[in-house]
C-alpha cells in the first residue's frame, strides 16, 4: 500500500495524477500546510524539510520506502513501472528536459509569483516582475515545443504531469493567459479531459 502525504496545490497534484494514471491503490492523508502540521515531527520524519508531496511505500517482509518531492516520486514509479516514460535513450531525456523545467523552473516561477504577488503583505514589485518574467520564459519555451509536437516529450510522459497542474492553475488566475499560448491551451485541454487527471486533481478532496 502506499500512503501520499498531501495538499491540494499543484506540487501535490502531480503525485495524485501519477498515481491515479498508473492504476495504483494508495490511501491519501491530507497535510494541512495552513495549519502548521507539514512542521510536526511526524510529518518532518517522512519530508524532512516539510514540503508536499511526500509518500510512503511498504514493501515486503515489513519494510518501507520513502520518498519525499514530487521528482524523485514521478521518477520512481514510472522507471519501476516502466510506464509514462519512454524508453530509447533520446526520447528518454527530451522527457526529462521538460519534466526538469516543470520541476526546476516552471514550479518555483509560479510558486512565488504568487508568494509575492498574492499572499506577501508587502508586495515588492522587482520580485513580481521577476517571477513573472521566469514564468513567461517558461510558457514561451513550453508554447514553441508544442507547435511541433503533441505533448511535451515523444508521448504523454511524467514530463506533461510535472507542468499540467501550474498550467491549469494560472490559467484559472489569468483567465486571458492562452488567448497568448494557442499550443499550450490546446495541450491543457487535452490533459484536462483525460480522466486520470481528473481524478488526480481532486485530491486530496
Amino acid at each position: 500500500m502506499i500512503t501520499l502525504y498531501s495538499w491540494a496545490s499543484p506540487n501535490g497534484h502531480k503525485v495524485s495524477i501519477l498515481l491515479e494514471e498508473l492504476g495504483l491503490s494508495y490511501k491519501v492523508r491530507k497535510i494541512d500546510v495552513l495549519a502548521g502540521e507539514h512542521r510536526q515531527p511526524d510529518y518532518l520524519a517522512v519530508s524532512p524539510i516539510g514540503k508536499i508531496p511526500a509518500l510512503i511505500e511498504d514493501l515486503p517482509g515489513g519494510r518501507k520506502r520513502r520518498l519525499f518531492g514530487s521528482g524523485p516520486i514521478l521518477i520512481h514509479f514510472a522507471e519501476r513501472t516502466r510506464r509514462l516514460l519512454p524508453e530509447t535513450a533520446e526520447a528518454k531525456g527530451e522527457a526529462m528536459n521538460w519534466l526538469m523545467l516543470g520541476i526546476s523552473d516552471l514550479a518555483p516561477a509560479a510558486a512565488n509569483l504568487f508568494r509575492f504577488g498574492v499572499r506577501a503583505p508587502e508586495k515588492i514589485p522587482y520580485a513580481i516582475d521577476y517571477f513573472k518574467s521566469e514564468l513567461a520564459r517558461c510558457y514561451d519555451a513550453m508554447e514553441a515545443r508544442l507547435a511541433g509536437s503533441e505533448y511535451l516529450a515523444e508521448d504523454y510522459s511524467i514530463a506533461d504531469i510535472a507542468c499540467f497542474p501550474f498550467v491549469a492553475a494560472s490559467a484559472a488566475a489569468d483567465m486571458e493567459m492562452f488567448e497568448r499560448y494557442p499550443n499550450l491551451k490546446r495541450w491543457h485541454d487535452v490533459i484536462a479531459e483525460r480522466p486520470a487527471v481528473k481524478r488526480g486533481m481532486a485530491v486530496p478532496e
